[in-house]
C-alpha cells in the first residue's frame, strides 16, 4: 500500500475527531462521554502548549476511490517514569477497517517510535483492552510486552466526578 505517514495538521483534526468517534462506537462509549471537540483537539494539538503529537496515514486518490484521504492515525503524548524518565504514551493507533492488514498500522507505530527516540524517550507505552487479542498480538510482534501478564500491573483511573471529589477534599 502506497501511503504517506506525515505529521497531523490543524486541517486534519476534523478527520481525527471522526476517527475518535468511530473508536468510541467500537468500544460502546456513549457519544455524550466523548468530551473532545474540534476546537479542543485543535487547541490541544496546535495551540501555545501542544498536549499531543499525531501522525496520519494518507493514501493518494487512486487508492481510496475518492479524493485521497487519511485512513489512520497515531496520537500520543509524553508521560514520565520515575524509573525510566520520559516516555511516549500512545493513546490511539487506528486504521480504518477496510485498510487493515496492509502494514499501515505498523508504519504508524514505527513513526511514533522514531519520534519517541528523537525526543529522548526510554519507552513507548500503550493500553489495550484484553479482548483486543489481534492488537495485543500486533504489539507483541513489534517487541511489546504485556505488563499485566508479565508483572501483574493493573491500570486505574479516576473519572471526572471522582477526580473532582478528590480535589475538593484538599485542605491546601
Amino acid at each position: 500500500m502506497n501511503c504517506i505517514i506525515r505529521p497531523c495538521t490543524v486541517k486534519d483534526c476534523k478527520v481525527i475527531l471522526q476517527f475518535i468517534k468511530e473508536i468510541a462506537v467500537h468500544y460502546r462509549v456513549p457519544p455524550i462521554e466523548v468530551k473532545v471537540t474540534l476546537e479542543v483537539l485543535r487547541e490541544d494539538g496546535f495551540g501555545a502548549q501542544p498536549q499531543y503529537d499525531c501522525y496520519v496515514a494518507e493514501l493518494p486518490p487512486q487508492q481510496t476511490n475518492k479524493e485521497g484521504g487519511i485512513v489512520g492515525y497515531v496520537l500520543s503524548s509524553f508521560t514520565y517514569s520515575a524509573w525510566k524518565g520520559r516516555n511516549l504514551y500512545v493513546d490511539n493507533l487506528y486504521v480504518q477497517p477496510q485498510f487493515r492488514g496492509q502494514q499501515i498500522g505498523k508504519r504508524l507505530i514505527e513513526k511514533a517510535a522514531q519520534a519517541a527516540v528523537a525526543k529522548g524517550c526510554g519507552q513507548l507505552r500503550m493500553h489495550i483492552a484484553k479482548w483486543k487479542t489481534n492488537e495485543m498480538g500486533f504489539l507483541a510482534r513489534q517487541g511489546g510486552q504485556d505488563l499485566t501478564a508479565k508483572e501483574g500491573w493493573s491500570l486505574f483511573h479516576l473519572k471526572e466526578d471522582a477526580l473532582r471529589r478528590l480535589a475538593a477534599r484538599s485542605k491546601f
